[in-house]
């Protein structure tokens, strides 16, 4: 064995993992799954499920809350760990815009809908759709202004306002 092979072998057992990480690593998903979905059981029951012919405002996301949370645990004894994609540097990316949406709804209880929604469509345009800063900027802008314009203006939808929706008549 040449001293180039033992090294080239030695770097080649550091980057594989064992089977039971790849096996953990990839069942890592319907884990996250099942925790958002008892997560979200526990806010939507939290906002008043009500009665079926009077709905309070906690009963579709409760629903939907147990459709996800049934699934993921069915996806964890059901669905073998090597029908997921391995975890990849494009991870990341996904991971990137799960926290732009909390971000983003977070900001949205505080500052109302235009300026998150300028934000986002911004950061989703420059860094996953690749566009220039100067054509992020343009579109963000246009975009929150026609969203506003359609859900606020048009259709009535009661968002919380901020300070730019309250200039704009929201």
């Amino acid at each position: 064995m040449t001293p180039s092979s033992s090294a080239e072998t030695a770097a080649g057992r550091r980057r594989s993992t064992s089977p039971l990480r790849a096996v953990l690593l990839r069942r890592l998903a319907p884990v996250v799954l099942l925790v958002v979905g008892i997560a979200a059981l526990s806010q939507a029951r939290d906002m008043g499920l009500g009665e079926l012919t009077a709905p309070g405002p906690g009963l579709w996301p409760f629903i939907v809350a147990g459709l996800l949370t049934a699934t993921a645990a069915v996806l964890l004894v059901v669905d073998p760990a090597e029908d997921y994609e391995p975890w990849t540097a494009g991870t990341a990316r996904i991971v990137a815009g799960l926290v732009g949406l909390a971000l983003f709804i977070v900001l949205f209880q505080t500052l109302g809908f235009v300026v998150p929604t300028l934000l986002m469509l911004t950061a989703w345009l420059r860094f996953f759709g690749g566009e220039s800063w100067r054509m992020a900027l343009v579109l963000g802008v246009a975009g929150a202004i026609a969203l506003h314009l359609i859900f606020v203006v048009a259709l009535g939808v009661p968002f919380p306002a901020g300070p730019v929706d309250q200039l704009l008549g929201g």
